[in-house]
This record gives C-alpha cells, sequence and structure tokens, in this order.
C-alpha cells in the first residue's frame, strides 16, 4: 500500500502539468506545509518544460515534483484546450503574495533561500511592513558556487531547525529546480520554485501590468527590460514549444487515444448512461478505497454530505483532538464550529469557505466552476431536466455538453469534494492505482 494525493494532471509536450485552480493549489500547499510534509512545487513555463523536453535529467526533476504549476499563459491556454477549461494562472508573484497572506492568517512561518543579502534586507523590511503577523524563519543567500557537503547539511539542519513549513527558492530555472529535487525528503517543508519574484518583489525589476500578463505577452514585456539575457532564451524556446504543442493538438483531434479503464466509451453522440458499468467498476474499486456509495444514485445525489468538522479532519486541516474541543467550545458560546477553529488559527477564513462551499456542491457549480457551460445556459438545461423528467446528468449527455465518460468523473469528484476526499491522501492499492488516477481525472 502506497500513500498518495490523487492530484488532477495533464501532460504538455511530455510534462506532467497540475490542473487545478489557483486557490486549490495554494491550499494544498498550505495543507501540507501544516503537517510539514516534504514537497516539491514547479512553477513551470515553456521555458521550463522544453529544458525537460530536451534534458531527460531535467524531465526526472519534473516528474518527481508534487506540483507543477501553469506559471505561465500558454501552459494556461494549453490546458483549458486539452479539456481543462477552468484552468486559471498560477504565477509566481501571486503565489508569493498569496501565500505570505495565507501564512500570516493561520501562523505557518516561511523561510527564504537565494538571490543575495540585499535584496533579501529589502525584502523582509517590505513583508514585515505589508504582512506584520507573518512569521519568516529565516534568510539565507546561497553563493554562486556549491556549497560543500558540511555547508549543505547546515543549511539543511537551520531549515528544520527553525519548524518552517514552506522554503521559497530563489535560484532561476532550472538551478532551484534540481536544488529542490536533491532536498526532497531531506527538508521537511514545501519546497517552492518561484524564480525572479525575490528581485520583483523588492522592486528591482517591475512587474507587467495585468493587461499584459492576462494576454499572455509578459514574456515581451521582461524582453523589453532584459534584451540581453532573454532573447536567446525565448529564440530558442518559444517556435518549437508552439511546434510541439500544435503537433500535440492535431494528434489528439486525429486520433483518440485508447484508455483500458474508460468507464464508458468517450462518444458524445451517446444519449444513454451505462449505469451497470459505471456501478460494478465503483464496487470494484470500493473495498480499497472505501469512498464511493454503493450505486451510482447516490454519488449524483449525495442527500447527506459530511458535517464540516468531519470534512477538515479528512483533509488533515484540524486534529479529533482540536474538532472535539472546538465541539465543546461550540456548546458553551454557540459559535459555528469553522468560526471557533478559524479563531484559533487552524484554518483561514478562505480555507474555510471553500470547504464549506465543498460541503453541497452540486453538479451544476461544477459545470460552471469548470467553465463548461455559462450560469445562462446552466439554467435553461436545469429547466428542461425538470420538465422532462431527467437527471441532469442525462440531459447534459443528450445536448452533448459532455460525454458520458466526462459526466462519470464530474459525479466522482462532486462526491469525493462533499466527503472531504478531493485532494486528500489515500492509501491505495497498487492494483488499483492507474484506475483511481483515470477516476481523479489524471492524463
Amino acid at each position: 500500500m502506497s500513500s498518495k494525493t490523487l492530484i488532477p494532471t495533464k501532460h504538455v509536450v511530455n510534462s506532467p502539468v497540475t490542473a487545478l485552480r489557483f486557490d486549490e493549489q495554494m491550499f494544498l500547499i498550505l495543507k501540507w506545509a501544516r503537517a510539514h510534509q516534504s514537497k516539491m512545487v514547479c512553477l513551470a513555463n515553456v521555458h521550463m518544460l522544453m529544458e525537460a523536453y530536451w534534458h531527460e535529467e531535467f524531465a526526472t526533476v519534473l516528474k518527481s515534483a508534487d506540483m507543477v504549476s501553469t506559471d505561465g499563459m500558454p501552459l494556461v491556454w494549453m490546458l483549458r484546450q486539452l479539456g481543462v477549461r477552468g484552468q486559471d494562472r498560477v504565477a509566481g508573484m501571486d503565489v508569493y503574495l498569496r501565500l505570505c497572506q495565507l501564512c500570516s492568517m493561520t501562523g505557518v512561518s516561511v523561510y527564504f533561500v537565494g538571490s543575495q543579502a540585499e535584496i533579501l534586507n529589502q525584502m523582509q523590511a517590505k513583508l514585515m511592513q505589508e504582512f506584520p503577523s507573518l512569521q519568516i524563519a529565516g534568510m539565507e543567500p546561497l553563493p554562486f558556487r556549491p556549497l560543500t557537503p558540511d555547508e549543505d547539511e547546515a543549511l539543511v539542519q537551520r531549515i528544520n531547525d527553525s519548524g518552517a513549513g514552506i522554503v521559497m527558492v530563489c535560484l532561476g530555472c532550472p538551478k532551484q529546480e534540481y536544488w529542490m529535487a536533491q532536498h526532497l525528503h531531506k527538508i521537511n517543508a514545501v519546497m517552492i520554485g518561484v524564480g525572479a519574484v525575490f528581485s520583483v518583489y523588492a522592486g528591482l525589476q517591475k512587474r507587467a501590468p495585468q493587461f499584459v500578463r492576462s494576454s499572455g505577452l509578459e514574456w515581451f514585456y521582461r524582453l523589453i527590460q532584459e534584451p540581453k539575457r532573454l532573447w536567446h532564451r525565448y529564440r530558442d524556446t518559444i517556435p518549437p514549444f508552439l511546434m510541439l504543442v500544435s503537433k500535440q493538438l492535431v494528434d489528439k483531434v486525429s486520433q483518440k487515444k485508447s484508455n483500458p479503464f474508460a468507464l464508458v466509451k468517450d462518444d458524445r453522440s451517446a444519449t444513454k448512461l451505462d449505469l451497470d458499468t459505471i456501478e460494478a467498476e465503483l464496487e470494484a474499486i470500493a473495498p480499497e478505497l472505501d469512498v464511493f456509495a454503493s450505486n451510482l444514485e447516490l454519488i449524483a445525489s449525495d442527500p447527506e454530505p459530511a458535517k464540516i468538522g468531519e470534512i477538515l479532519v479528512r483533509q488533515n486541516l484540524v486534529s479529533e483532538e482540536a474538532l472535539s474541543m472546538a465541539l465543546e467550545e461550540q456548546s458553551e458560546t454557540q459559535k459555528k464550529v469553522g468560526e471557533i477553529l478559524t479563531e484559533q488559527g487552524h484554518i483561514s477564513q478562505a480555507e474555510l469557505n471553500y470547504y464549506i462551499k465543498n460541503q453541497s456542491i452540486r453538479l451544476g457549480d461544477l459545470l460552471v466552476e469548470n467553465a463548461i457551460i455559462s450560469k445562462a445556459r446552466l439554467k435553461k438545461l436545469i429547466d428542461r431536466h425538470r420538465q422532462a423528467k431527467k437527471k441532469l446528468g442525462e440531459v447534459l449527455v443528450e445536448e452533448k455538453v459532455l460525454s458520458a465518460t466526462e459526466l462519470h468523473q464530474l459525479l466522482i469528484e462532486q462526491y469525493w469534494r462533499r466527503h472531504g476526499i478531493w485532494l486528500a491522501a489515500e492509501s491505495v492499492g497498487e492494483s488499483s492505482s492507474r484506475r483511481v488516477k483515470n477516476l481523479a481525472l489524471t492524463s
């Protein structure tokens, strides 16, 4: 048996890229940080994926990462073309600012590694002003030369002794990714490679305006700032990347890869769900996962989602002891359990809101959240399914909004979210791991 977190991914130019929205990735990182799990997060752009395409050793590094985020807009657009229509950008500076905010709310401390002493000093002054509650576990520049074994061991010891939950690494790609891979399972914290974020936050470089970032032209903005350094990189990486992703999309359209674990043929012309096949597959996996209901009807309707306290415990956000104490306080003060837990710093208000939303999330909510349909069209489809006395899922397949397989995957996700299983580490039998990954929307 092996413990793993089932994170949805897509492959772009042979590299795995995390298919989760921004806040979901931040909350997952924060959960890992609280538990002091040794994790590696890469913020990927075109340059990083091409480095992995050309260099097998670096490709191995990316594949060993726990999360490979969509830092560059071309990756966002590619994931949307691959079916993750609600994917947004997970940019380095946004990650930095959001995690500093969340950590200052929850008491998770942050260690900053890399860059230069002068830049780190400017960063510290600005962080103390913008995030006065943030616990800075340490700030340490690294020399341009490789550390000796003794120096490296001492650095790891300082980081672990500091109690940091997150280590932000600023060494540039691919040096910082190699560094994180070398320290995986040595440093008891979530390591995040943030590239040039330290210099930008310290004010040495300017960040592109929002409209430039959202249009995908930030690379051009940076090229104007640093033409000598970036010209050769962009010349060597952008054209081959465009060629490779174009080929990937053409191959996707012309030849659908067979999936031996697909429960229903991915045929948008299908108008009838093979409920017996889906139910049988769920029952086959249920003994090992203990997460699926005995039939699809229960998964689809799910009238009694788990209580919020149970969800937070299942997500390893609070301990059973902390929940028990919160319940006792609730009986005395009449406060809500979530309110008590946020006051005690176990969870941020943003995280609590997310899990409360998941507690009763509907199929229609997932459709809109994933940008599959608009709210206006959802309303029309709901009206139709009520008039026809059919399940919403059947109407979605009949209207070719979803294939039967896509609907099944969303129903699984809905069930996992409602019961606090979504993105939680589960014990998965080796014989079922490939099928479980398929159900977790991994491709």
